[in-house]
């Protein structure tokens, strides 16, 4: 009897709990259009390290990151949403016109809901 009474308590107190809060998602987004010696770069992949002070460098992994986007033909991509704060995009691509192939860049943005909650810009990627 007391085993009935403590799981139907149990079970009482699990379905009175108040719902979980609702999450909102940010406004914010940041889209960049990779491009080296003005010709677009499609299919460029994009890291990002959030709330990063300093330049991360080329020399990271992967998983280094927080966040990762890649570059459609028209050489556009686009992250939402995303947190405030000072963040790095680290590109990496590939050039066929030019050589050597591998192509890198990196962008320093800040998103703020206040002041610039969508950063759309143009990434170069160089050598």
């Amino acid at each position: 009897m007391r085993c009935l009474l403590f799981l139907l308590s149990a079970i009482t107190l699990l379905h009175c709990r108040p719902p979980a809060p609702e999450t909102i998602d940010l406004p914010t987004k940041i889209c960049v259009k990779t491009q080296h010696h003005h010709q677009p770069i499609p299919h460029a992949m994009v890291y990002v390290k959030y709330n990063a002070d300093s330049f991360p460098g080329y020399d990271k992994p992967p998983v280094y990151y927080d966040a990762s986007f890649q570059a459609v033909a028209d050489v556009r991509a686009c992250i939402a949403p995303v947190p405030e704060g000072r963040h790095w995009l680290v590109a990496f691509g590939y050039d066929s016109l030019y050589f050597p192939h591998e192509v890198y860049g990196s962008l320093r943005v800040d998103v703020s809901l206040r002041t610039r909650p969508v950063v759309d810009t143009i990434l170069y990627i160089s050598e």
